[in-house]
């Protein structure tokens, strides 16, 4: 596969993991409810955003920089709502410590080697949805409600499949491994979640 047709796949999974914070902020906004919705996960996500994005601009390649950008915008968001639902900060530190905590990574990690900063973003994306798996598996367990949104996963899984793609082919270590330990995780997330009985809020 040619180099252009690689990064066609990085573009494509970037444009499905963006999305899939769409589903996400739509439920929480409906619901007025953040019930079971991992914030830790949600940090990761951004963090990784910044980790990939930084390593895209150590690397120089486009794909993994033009898609990481809207990937940390629409993550961001998600970060802010659940600092004010769950933890009930005002609106002005929800929204600017999530912006302020991002650029702060971009930079620390642009003063490192792209091997550490790639690293780095293994290990965010190996550990991104297992706070929320094990959040929902607690919760199941627990017969407690979700505001998990199952288009969310959906959307993460089928992106994080071309992510893996795009490892293969480029062929890129890092973005390799963490997907391959992702698309894991995300699928038994899809089953406990998917397996459940979904409670909607009066």
């Amino acid at each position: 596969m040619g180099a252009v047709n690689v990064e066609w796949l990085a573009y494509a999974g970037s444009v499905l993991m963006t999305s899939m914070s769409l589903p996400q902020i739509a439920r929480i906004i409906r619901d007025r409810s953040a019930d079971g919705v991992s914030l830790l996960t949600w940090v990761i996500f951004a963090l990784s955003g910044a980790s990939w994005f930084a390593y895209g601009l150590l690397l120089e390649a486009p794909g993994i920089i033009v898609g990481n950008v809207p990937f940390i915008i629409t993550t961001v968001p998600v970060v802010m709502l659940l600092l004010r639902r769950q933890r009930h900060w005002s609106w002005p530190l929800a929204a600017a410590t999530p912006v302020l905590g991002v650029a702060a990574a971009v930079l620390v990690l642009l003063q490192l080697p792209a091997g550490l900063s790639g690293g780095i973003g293994v290990a965010c994306g190996l550990l991104t949805t297992v706070p929320q798996l094990l959040e929902s598996l607690r919760r199941r367990r627990e017969n407690l409600p979700s505001e998990v949104a199952l288009g969310t996963l959906v959307l993460l899984l089928a992106g994080q499949c071309l992510w893996l793609s795009y490892g293969i082919f480029r062929p890129d270590v890092p973005i390799l491994l963490t997907n391959v330990v992702a698309v894991s995780v995300t699928v038994c997330l899809v089953v406990v979640e998917g397996g459940r009985k979904r409670v909607a809020t009066p």
